[in-house]
């Protein structure tokens, strides 16, 4: 199975939240073979920020060092227009006020790279509750 991993997925697991564990199944699971993973740059750059904005320039580095580092994960480098139009499109559709869900721009760049390439999205973010593009895996 093609799974795409967030910024929330990672972070769970580089801060050691409660449940990391199950991501690092996912992991596990991934470095292995059995599943192939997907991630994008928007979310290295979602995670590096997270450490700087708290001073922590030195956990920014290892945290890009150990995503890039994983087998048999793929980095989305590039982004096409045709998905970037995508991603504005989910923002609109999943964007709701109404039910609390707010789905960022950069979570629609992830679904949209999602829907391309992976069966399963792997997050801790709610906001992707009402998703239908692809299954979605809230950990």
């Amino acid at each position: 199975m093609r799974v795409f991993l967030d910024a929330s997925a990672f972070l769970k697991v580089l801060k050691r939240e409660e449940g990391y564990e199950g991501i690092v199944e996912w992991l596990m699971k991934i470095k292995d073979g059995e599943h192939s993973g997907y991630t994008d740059t928007i979310v290295i750059g979602e995670i590096a920020y997270a450490f700087l904005a708290q001073g922590l320039d030195e956990e920014a580095v290892k945290a890009r060092a150990y995503i890039e580092g994983i087998s048999n994960l793929t980095v989305v480098h590039e982004i096409p227009t045709s998905i970037s139009h995508r991603a504005a499109e989910l923002k609109k559709r999943y964007f709701k006020r109404s039910d609390g869900t707010f789905l960022s721009l950069y979570d629609a760049f992830h679904l949209a790279i999602a829907e391309k390439h992976c069966e399963l999205l792997l997050t801790s973010d709610s906001d992707f509750r009402n998703v239908t593009e692809v299954k979605v895996e809230i950990v």
